[in-house]
Parts: structure tokens; C-alpha cells; sequence
């Protein structure tokens, strides 16, 4: 009995961890839309237009490596942790994750269907 409530009590103390490791970031889902500078305007997944600022401490994930904001591209999903930075009333990037670039497109070779990259 004391075992399993040291589990329980012990599995509940990582998951705060865990919850606690994204702190007050909010979570962005979306398509880059535009790259102008040192910001992205991100379709999200309302369809609302977001603006979120790219700071020099923003880092950049694609397959759990390692990226570079060389990266993002428009038409890239991505999925972005940020801070509302309250002075400019606008998101900054703590954490970029890039998904996939493309959408499929129709094969060639084969009407109909659809060729994932």
C-alpha cells in the first residue's frame, strides 16, 4: 500500500514538472502566412491572422533537431511557444517547432492521387 502511493505521489511531482516546463507560454498552431523581418504572421487554426516577434534567444525545432529560422518558410505549419510581450502588444517566440512545408501534391505518374514530400 505504501508503495503505490509513492508511485502515485511520485508520478504526480513529475507531472508538475512537466506543466510547470512551459510555464505561462501560449501555445500557436498555424501556417506562416509572412516572414517580414524580425516577425511571422501566423494563420492559426481559427483562421485568425497572429503576429509574433522572433527574438535572438527564439529557439527553432524540426524533427526534435535542431533548426535555424532560416527554416520557416510561408507555407510552413508550425507550432510556436510565446509570451505576450505587454510593451509591444504583440507575441514573442520562445520556442519554434517547424512541421511540414508542403502540402501533398497530385503524382504525375498517377491521376488521383496524392505524393507526400
Amino acid at each position: 500500500m505504501q508503495r503505490r502511493l509513492f508511485i502515485i505521489l511520485a508520478v504526480a511531482a513529475m507531472s508538475v514538472t512537466l506543466v510547470h516546463a512551459h510555464g505561462d507560454a501560449t501555445h500557436i498552431t498555424g501556417t506562416i502566412t509572412a516572414i517580414e523581418g524580425d516577425h511571422i504572421q501566423i494563420k492559426d487554426q481559427a483562421g485568425k491572422t497572429v503576429m509574433v516577434m522572433l527574438e535572438k534567444t527564439t529557439k527553432y525545432l524540426k524533427s526534435k533537431t535542431p533548426a535555424t529560422r532560416a527554416d520557416l518558410k510561408v507555407g510552413t505549419r508550425v507550432l510556436i511557444d510565446a509570451k505576450m510581450d505587454e510593451k509591444m502588444k504583440m507575441y514573442a517566440a520562445e520556442e519554434v517547432t517547424i512541421g511540414v512545408t508542403e502540402a501533398a501534391k497530385p503524382d504525375a505518374a498517377k491521376t488521383g492521387t496524392t505524393k507526400a514530400k
